[in-house]
């Protein structure tokens, strides 16, 4: 992971797992592990985020929506159970941070720049099995972000 985030201002951010049952994630990371509710959001793609703190760093938990296939292939190749989905750094400046990856040969998909959060992905059969995010993030994100747990429970599927 160090080579390939050579060369690029990155922070670590956070850790995505996913899962097709959001309260059976949540009972375990935050009941069991500690970890605290801090914010989430509904996706268009059909996923459900939650953001979750804890003592050294945050956890992003993720459940598709109802009628989502955006897992799909991500549950079939972990037989249903999910697990690591992705890991995320923090870049000051997405544009530099894709022209070192474009320069040094890494392929990347799914750029989309918006007002608040723009990211780009390194895919798995690229840097040693792990969907890497690099996010360009707004300084006011988490205050967008919803913050009613009952509400997003309520959007990802049982």
């Amino acid at each position: 992971m160090s080579e390939l985030l050579e060369g690029i201002d990155a922070t670590y951010d956070h850790v995505a797992i996913a899962g097709p049952s959001l309260p059976d994630l949540l009972a375990f990371y935050s009941g069991t592990l500690g970890g605290r509710f801090s914010h989430g959001e509904v996706l268009d793609i059909g996923a459900v985020v939650l953001t979750l703190a804890l003592p050294n760093g945050k956890l992003e938990l993720m459940a598709p929506t109802a009628g989502s296939t955006f897992f799909d292939k991500f549950f079939a190749a972990t037989e249903g159970r999910g697990g690591l989905h992705h890991i995320t750094f923090r870049v000051p400046d997405l544009a530099a941070a894709l022209d070192t990856l474009t320069a040094r040969g890494i392929p990347t998909f799914g750029l989309s720049y918006g007002e608040h959060w723009s990211e780009v992905f390194v895919h798995p059969r690229d840097n040693g099995g792990v969907l890497v995010q690099l996010a360009q993030v707004g300084p006011d994100i988490e205050q967008l972000l919803r913050r009613d747990l009952d509400a997003l429970l309520a959007a990802a599927t049982p």
